[in-house]
């Protein structure tokens, strides 16, 4: 708060003697003149309400005396000097009483001099940072013998008064050691005490104390009135003491509304750390900030009759250390882009609440090291998200109702991680919980359901820990990862979406493990667009779609999955799609076990493909792919097919006991390598309509129809194959385009050995027929 020179000059002026005649009051900043009847000693500057000025400006009429009476009827005369310490100790708290501020503090120190016969008292009033305080004292006397023996003290006490009138020749250093108060360069003392005060009265009173702005004041003293003894002034409190006597009381609970407290914001100001602030049931039309204190503040009666709303700002800021907020319902009731509660420091803890947000998102939590506590919460009916959680921010939220939200229920990026465990996530607008922008987090136990499109999106290098989830029941897709997003997902059931239950694109490689994936209306797991990942030890069943659907070079590796009874195929690999596929059991699916089409390229090694009501291996429409030591086995269908323009390899399969041929090459074309080819209910390898295959070093064994079938204009190289114990024909060559049969074994089939028939042709060399 600045000096003013014309408040100091009119306050000087205001004590000016009578008998003086009427002059302009010298400023602090001119100098001083140095009159017989005046001097001016080191004090401390107060602010000084207009009651002190009226007090002294009466004072000045009556030569420095006041009168007053006694509590017997008496009059009494006080001196200018007591007048004015009363006047400056009473008004303040008197105005205080008349604006009913519980919630203010005053605190008050008396500096005193070291000269006995010069002691001043001053207010130091709470106010907007550190306040230093100038009084400057004189003393006026008629005796002449009395001025020159105080005249003869000063010389000998200061060799260098200077052009102001002020002593430089001070021991500062021991007056500061002495009273614990700092001197600057010109001889001044100044008092610190720590400023408290209300964010909504700095903005509604100003800084300092009421308003007034502070200004100087000369006193002055008869010499009757000088031997009277003064009242002793108030001790300064020492240097630890003098943050606020707020310090020096026991925490206690602090009743909202109550004679002391109309509001929850008084409360706050009058709080020290540890209080309680109870609050009753009402409606409270104001904000809470926690920032200087760690309070709690917490609902004393029914959580629905106990509302604070808030408009254009948010309902609750905490920026304090630790705190507890409990029971209340908090309302964001619109105006800006502001959420309801914003925690951005500390560890608070937010149980309990019922929290709404008509402008943005109902919570916002940020900045590194903030780790607060949102417990027992419903979080409901945001403008924007549920909870946003950003900048490294670690909050811990659990146990949570979190409904309704226009966009998403949880947004996590920046670094945050939070813990996010046994809430219920459902009805959002969006998504239930999204992770973007290097945001990670650990989701456990959460129950995510019926959001509008996604339950779980992960995006942009994001990398939480999803662990223990149900993610169900929504109207779009499961878990959508894409952008570089990695992270785990780990023993969680995605169920029952109306879309796919878990998507992985554009570049996502996260790990999969132990997942229950069923009864989504599209695929269980869709991996497109360059997304990779690695699917391990999951359960997918009873999809509306493909178990597994890779296409657009997706690229994953699954491992040991159980694929089955989805209403499609087990794997779909189409458009380019890639992946490996190892050790998974993919079995009674309604169609194919792995289909493979339009450049599709898979590499499919040691996989159980078993009791698929279609084919145990499709590839067709020029798929490719390498299928290594594969079982296929009770197939409905055909073992394996290739057909239109299919060109796979298949090496050390097991194709055994299903219900149509074992392999059927039909205008394709593929290298069948050391193949296991037994007890199929068709022919063991049946070509037809122009196939042209590589059949080599293959046993075919024990098939109801022939061991190896060439048909309809079929070609290919038939090589080094044992072709034994099948029920009609080893080989039948019928209407085909010239094929390459060479060594072969071929013996103990039910028909011939070797059968040429309808216009066949062949090269046949060095085969045993048996």
């Amino acid at each position: 708060m600045g000096n003013c020179c014309s408040c100091q000059d009119w306050g000087m002026g205001l004590i000016q003697k009578e008998e003086e005649p009427p002059t302009a009051a010298p400023s602090l900043h001119s100098k001083k003149e140095n009159t017989p009847h005046s001097r001016i000693t080191k004090a401390t500057f107060s602010a000084v309400s207009p009651d002190s000025i009226r007090v002294l400006a009466g004072s000045s009429e009556e030569e420095g005396i006041r009168k007053r009476t006694n509590g017997n009827g008496e009059s009494q005369r006080l001196t200018l000097k007591q007048s004015l310490q009363q006047s400056i100790i009473q008004t303040p708290r008197r105005n205080a009483e008349e604006r009913g501020e519980g919630s203010r503090r005053e605190a008050y120190s008396v500096v005193q001099e070291e000269d006995e016969d010069e002691k001043i008292g001053s207010i130091l009033s709470l106010g907007d940072g550190w306040h230093k305080s100038i009084a400057s004292t004189a003393r006026d006397s008629t005796d002449e013998e009395e001025e020159e023996e105080d005249a003869g003290r000063l010389n000998g006490q200061s060799q260098g008064r200077d052009d102001s009138g002020f002593y430089s020749g001070w021991d500062r250093q021991a007056d500061s050691d002495r009273n614990g108060h700092e001197t600057d360069e010109n001889g001044w003392r100044r008092s610190k005490i720590e400023t408290f005060t209300n964010d909504e009265e700095e903005k509604d009173q100003g800084a300092g104390f009421a308003g007034h702005a502070p200004f100087s004041v000369d006193t002055t003293r008869d010499a009757a009135s000088r031997d009277e003894p003064e009242p002793e002034p108030p001790q300064l409190p020492s240097r630890a003491q003098s943050l606020s006597f707020r310090r020096h009381r026991e925490p206690s609970t602090l009743h909202v509304p109550s004679e002391e407290y109309g509001s929850i914001a008084a409360a706050m100001s009058a709080a020290i750390s540890g209080d309680i602030i109870s609050i009753a049931e009402g409606t409270y039309n104001e904000s809470i900030n926690i920032a200087a204190v760690d309070v709690d503040i917490i609902g004393a009666g029914d959580r629905d009759k106990t509302i604070v709303e808030s408009t254009s700002r948010p309902v609750l800021s905490f920026r304090a250390m630790k705190g507890t907020v409990r029971n209340l319902t908090l309302r964001q009731v619109g105006g800006g882009c502001e959420c309801a509660v914003d925690i951005s420091a500390g560890a608070m803890q937010l149980e309990g609440c019922d929290l709404s947000c008509h402008s943005d998102a109902v919570i916002m939590v940020r900045g590194p090291n903030t780790r607060p506590v949102i417990s027992g919460n419903l979080i409901r009916d945001g403008t924007g998200a549920g909870l946003i959680v950003t900048d490294s921010a670690c909050p811990t939220i659990e146990n949570n109702d979190i409904c309704g939200h226009h966009l998403d229920g949880i947004v996590i990026s920046d670094g945050a991680d939070p813990t996010i465990s046994d809430n219920r996530i459902y009805e959002c607008k969006t998504t239930g919980v999204l992770v973007k922008a290097a945001g990670r987090g650990t989701l456990l136990n959460n129950d995510i359901r019926a959001n509008a499109i996604s339950g779980i999106v992960v995006q942009d290098r994001a990398s939480p820990v999803i662990r223990g989830n149900k993610i169900r029941d929504g109207q779009g897709k499961g878990v959508d990862m894409y952008e570089g997003a990695v992270g785990l997902l780990d023993s969680n059931e995605v169920s029952n979406n109306i879309m796919d239950g878990i998507i992985l694109k554009t570049g996502a490689n996260p790990t999969i493990v132990n997942n229950k994936v069923f009864g989504n209306k599209g695929n269980g797991m869709y991996i497109f667009e360059g997304g990779m990942g690695v699917l391990e030890g999951n359960d997918v069943y009873e999809n509306e779609s493909s178990g597994v659907a890779i296409r657009s070079k997706g690229n994953p590796t699954l491992r040991r999955n159980k694929v089955h009874h989805g209403r499609k195929n087990g794997v779909y690999v189409y458009l380019n799609g890639l992946g490996e596929l190892e050790g998974n059991e993919i079995y009674e699916n309604r169609m194919d076990g792995v289909s493979v089409k339009s450049g599709g390229n898979p590499t499919v090694t040691s996989n159980m493909i078993r009791d698929c009501r279609g084919k145990g291996i499709f590839v067709h429409e020029k798929g490719l792919g390498t299928f290594d030591g594969n079982d296929v086995v009770g197939n409905s269908s055909t073992g394996v097919t290739v057909a239109t323009g299919g060109d796979p390899t298949l090496r050390r399969n097991k194709v055994t006991d299903n219900k149509g041929h074992g392999v059927c090459v039909d205008k394709a074309q593929g290298l069948f390598e050391n193949n296991m080819v037994s007890g199929n209910s068709g022919d063991g390898v049946h070509v037809r309509n122009g196939g042209r295959p590589e059949v080599r070093g293959n046993e075919i064994t024990a098939s109801e129809g022939h061991g190896l079938h060439i048909c309809r204009a079929a070609a290919g190289v038939y090589d080094g194959n044992q072709v034994h114990a099948n029920r009609k024909d080893g080989v039948t060559i019928r209407g085909a385009e010239n094929p390459t049969v060479t060594q072969n074994i071929i013996y103990g089939n039910g028909g011939q050995a070797l059968n040429m028939c309808d216009g066949g042709t062949s090269t046949c060399e060095g085969n045993d027929l048996g």
